[in-house]
């Protein structure tokens, strides 16, 4: 039988290494405060100003650019980075993709945006943590990133396959790298 690789390959980690239920769902709650604080002190020192100002118009709108701009340097290039999110840092974890390296600015923006619009809501996102062979959310399966701890070295290098899953009305379909299994007589095989 042979292998496609038409995909290229990929790396995987120790599956302790994979952050479980309970962590994502902490990393969700802490970026969430920490996105709170961050839009209320904006509004804070948009409304201050504004006041000062006896500025005639609504500041909302200045408001929401400047909030909507501070949320993707957060969940985007700051998560990236060796910085990283306030929860991630607390958490210890890191994001990578399928391949082991960095994201790109785009896989984050797109990450991001399926958060905030689909077609995964938060509730299937954090069911399928459990589900999933490598406790990732549907979003990071599609974006192909992992998200591991922040000490985390792959184990293994294994080409990339479509894994499909068809439940619930649903049909999807999203690339995985394969695991090398070992047979009886010890030889590895793809």
């Amino acid at each position: 039988m042979t292998t496609d690789h038409s995909l290229g390959k990929g790396v995987y980690y120790d599956i302790n290494d994979y952050p479980g239920f309970l962590r994502r769902l902490a990393v969700l709650v802490i970026d969430s405060l920490v996105l709170l604080a961050i839009g209320i002190l904006l509004w804070m020192v948009i409304a201050t100003f504004s006041m000062a100002n006896n500025a005639s118009y609504d500041p909302s709108g200045i408001f929401y650019l400047v909030w909507i701009v501070a949320v993707w340097i957060y969940l985007v290039p700051l998560k990236r980075s060796q910085l990283r999110t306030i929860a991630y840092r607390l958490l210890s974890l890191k994001i990578v993709t399928t391949r082991g390296e960095r994201p790109s600015l785009f896989k984050m923006t797109f990450r991001m945006l399926m958060w905030m619009f689909g077609p995964f809501n938060l509730v299937i996102d954090l069911i399928w943590l459990g589900a999933d062979t490598e406790q990732q959310s549907l979003r990071d399966c599609y974006v192909g990133t992992y998200v591991v701890r922040n000490t985390a070295e792959p184990i293994g290098e294994g080409p990339m396959h479509l894994t499909r899953y068809n439940a619930v009305g649903f049909s999807i379909a999203y690339p995985r790298a394969g695991r090398q299994q070992s047979t009886p007589q010890g030889v590895t095989r793809e």
